[in-house]
């Protein structure tokens, strides 16, 4: 039986000490999303609408969270904070001059535009159910629209299969995917999921016993689930579906992403306030689907547990993060085509 490798690169994260931040007081500067964002960002197209929000037209109502300006610029927040969470690399699976890449679940393109960039002599493709992707990209990058839950009809063979916080509520069947992923790769090539946990942590008990953040967690998680979808990534789940589809050689790298830029370190002080950001200005799209047709709430109900959570998220004595899990593994090199 293959073996895990697990590498841990978490440890405790030292907290910036209080009293060398300039002006310092018990809260964040402003619980208002959008000026938070500021200081870390300056028929298929026939979209639903909701609540002041549009979503995806292709295979309408399977994604639950929008596609408009304001979700795309949360989730390159989101990207940008896992990126610095995890030391600013864009994979760990040991690939060299890779032929073919393919980004499943590709959002805005960010991850897609930036392999292309790295590596342009590879063809990158890039594949979501919305086409928010932008018209001016590297020449060595394509993007279509595609379920990942489909199955997979490339004619060509892939070095890497990436996915990027896909768990929470995009693929309904991570089976089916790391079965097809294995089809489509090269004998030797690589799968890797860059994935992690809406579920806050704290290594110094400092999450308050009555947290709103936790409640909100909570209740988004059985909102999601109704739907068929996990809402949280399990790396042990993750190892076995790996195995069973045939992977080997499969290593899982632990993270931290913190919310809030509590941290000493600097750059994971950025990834913090980018964590933050994701959360203050994207508070409302993660939830108002999921709250009023999966729960059943009122959109009123929904903005004062809100209002409670970006209050939590600005005090400063709260030092939360969420756990990313980074998992890649290889086919054979024996395998066949």
């Amino acid at each position: 039986m293959d073996q895990l490798e697990v590498i841990d690169e978490t440890g405790d994260i030292e907290v910036q000490d209080a009293d060398s931040i300039s002006g310092a007081s018990l809260f964040y500067d402003s619980d208002d999303g959008r000026s938070a964002t500021q200081s870390v960002t300056s028929s298929i197209y026939d979209y639903e609408q909701l609540h002041g929000r549009t979503y995806h037209a292709y295979h309408g109502g399977k994604y639950i969270l929008p596609n408009d300006e304001d979700e795309q610029e949360r989730c390159d927040i989101m990207y940008h904070a896992v990126r610095l969470s995890i030391g600013n690399k864009l994979y760990f699976a040991p690939i060299q001059d890779p032929i073919n890449i393919l980004d499943i679940g590709t959002g805005t393109g960010l991850w897609a535009i930036e392999m292309a960039d790295a590596f342009p002599a590879a063809e990158v493709w890039g594949t979501d159910l919305s086409p928010i992707q932008p018209s001016y990209v590297p020449p060595n990058l394509h993007f279509e629209i595609a379920d990942a839950d489909e199955e997979w009809t490339y004619r060509q063979k892939f070095d890497l299969v990436h996915t990027r916080v896909m768990n929470d509520t995009s693929l309904k069947d991570w089976s089916h995917f790391y079965r097809e992923a294995f089809k489509v790769l090269k004998p030797g090539g690589w799968v890797e999921s860059q994935e992690f946990s809406y579920r806050l942590y704290s290594d110094d008990n400092t999450i308050p016993k009555d947290s709103s953040v936790m409640y909100w967690e909570a209740l988004w998680t059985e909102g999601v689930q109704k739907q068929g979808l996990q809402g949280h990534c399990n790396p042990d789940l993750v190892y076995k579906q790996m195995q069973d589809a045939g992977f080997i050689n499969i290593t899982r790298l632990n993270f931290k992403m913190p919310i809030g830029p509590w941290p000493k370190d600097p750059t994971l002080r950025e990834a913090g306030e980018y964590g933050r950001a994701n959360l203050l200005f994207g508070f409302y799209g993660l939830s108002v689907k999921v709250f009023t047709q999966l729960l059943g709430w009122q959109v009123e109900e929904l903005e004062v547990l809100l209002a409670k959570c970006r209050q939590e998220l600005n005090r400063r004595e709260i030092h939360g993060y969420w756990p990313i899990w980074i998992m890649f593994a290889q086919k054979p090199p024996n395998a066949g085509p």
